[in-house]
């Protein structure tokens, strides 16, 4: 069971003389409830330098970010109020940003993955920066059906030993687990361990050339002083799994890598491994 409060600074029931007090409103309790009246036979008021903000902010991981606020300055105002009756009134209901952030943990909750793929967004957009950052005179690269101009980039560990797993499947009353695993090559591999993440058998079952499909995304990176050319592909083994891999060339258009980037439109995994 999990509950959510939202504990605000200021929250302030205000009422003078022949103010109603009283709230028959068929709604919820506000949040925040201002009621005051007030009534003036002269004010003078000189202000200077005056400044008020109001912020309401609320962030998960990268999944939900919201914020709502009033920022007011005043550098000078002289102000003079004769004979003036007012009366205001303030209600602030914040119960659509409790019912959002709660819809949000109950998704993480039923799908833990989106957990990884928040934080796969935010790398993926701090990577996006760098390569802007990193161009030289803004240059671009870009060549096939559909592809983008995308940048060239250094990428020091863009060729490094991934897990790459594409899906498992596991039964731990059993002690058998499946990991279906993008082997350098480009082959799919399905690997079936024990409950301590030793595989005891494998087989090939395809290829990325004959099981994957091709976005027509393509972009240079530069690895020690190496280019290399990676393409971007899709495997969707079946509906709800999309999983997005690259598989990088060399300038003679040779293989050399896969990797699995990351997938997305699943439920909760659990994987085994060594």
């Amino acid at each position: 069971m999990r509950s959510i409060s939202l504990l605000l600074p200021c929250l302030a029931l205000v009422s003078t003389a022949n103010t109603d007090t009283t709230n028959n409103t068929a709604y919820t309790p506000p949040d925040v409830f201002l009621n005051a009246t007030a009534s003036v036979g002269e004010i003078s008021i000189g202000v200077q330098n005056l400044s008020a903000k109001i912020n309401v902010d609320a962030q998960i991981l990268g999944l939900l970010n919201f914020g709502a606020g009033v920022d007011l300055s005043i550098n000078r105002v002289d102000l003079i109020i004769q004979n003036v009756s007012a009366r205001v009134l303030l209600e602030a209901r914040l119960g659509n940003l409790v019912t959002m952030i709660d819809d949000v943990l109950d998704s993480i909750d039923l799908n833990p993955l989106l957990v990884s793929l928040g934080r796969t967004l935010e790398n993926v957009a701090d990577g996006v920066g760098d390569a802007l950052d990193g161009a030289p005179g803004g240059g671009s690269t870009g060549s096939g059906s559909g592809a983008s101009n995308l940048t060239a980039r250094s990428v020091q560990t863009v060729l490094d030993e991934p897990d790459n797993i594409l899906d498992s499947v596991n039964d731990y009353s059993g002690d058998t687990h499946r990991n279906r695993k993008l082997e350098n090559n480009g082959d799919i591999v399905d690997q079936f361990l024990d409950n301590d993440g030793r595989v005891k058998s494998q087989n090939t079952i395809g290829s990325y050339a004959t099981d994957f499909t091709f976005t027509g995304q393509e972009n240079e990176v530069v690895v020690d002083g190496q280019t290399f050319r990676s393409r971007e592909y899709t495997y969707k083994p079946f509906i709800g799994l999309n999983i997005v891999s690259y598989i990088y060339f060399d300038a003679d258009d040779t293989m050399v890598k896969a990797r699995v980037f990351s997938e997305g439109s699943a439920g909760g995994t659990s994987t085994i491994s060594n």
